[in-house]
């Protein structure tokens, strides 16, 4: 991925931009097996006159800008430990908001994309991950990562000292 790509999950909205400009300044790449479904904007017009459709369309959307948000800020301020936490969490997350994972994540992206998206090197996500491993907070067995300790991950979220401050099986 590169630097200012998005991360989209099974339901977001990719390519609905602000004043429909005449070319999309929006661009996706899959990483995995995808299926994309068009909408003309005409289309989604006529949707929102429906107010259930609206709210559902617009809670989408508060979604996905507050978790871009959320990355801004990480990127800006938050120490390499606590933005790959942010990342897992979210993972974790949008998997449990749609019934799927229960803590197991299947990582589409490599580390090198991981590294890309977080503003880090690939050896600083490789490293991580290893200590994450090492201290108990998960298990990665290839591209299959399960997440041990989801309040130890929290906590490095909130502090990244934490995981200094942590030993193995802690």
């Amino acid at each position: 991925m590169a630097s200012g790509e998005r991360l989209f999950h099974c339901g977001d909205v990719c390519g609905l931009e602000a004043n429909e400009p005449a070319t999309h300044t929006a661009s996706a790449v899959a990483l995995q097996d995808t299926e994309c479904c068009t909408v003309p904007i005409e289309a989604l017009r006529g949707s929102l006159a429906d107010p259930g459709m609206r709210a559902a369309i617009l809670a989408n959307l508060r979604r996905q800008a507050d978790r871009q948000a959320e990355l801004l800020v990480a990127i800006g301020s938050m120490k390499a430990a606590q933005r790959l936490a942010m990342l897992l969490l979210d993972l974790s997350a949008e998997q449990a908001r749609r019934g799927v994972g229960k803590g197991e994540l299947t990582l589409a992206m490599t580390r090198d994309d991981i590294a890309s998206y977080l503003g880090l090197t690939l050896e600083t996500v490789s490293r991580l991950l290893s200590r994450f491993r090492s201290v108990g907070l998960i298990t990665v067995r290839h591209r299959m990562l399960r997440i041990v300790d989801p309040e130890g991950l929290a906590d490095v979220y909130a502090d990244a000292d934490r995981i200094a401050r942590r030993g193995p099986g802690d």
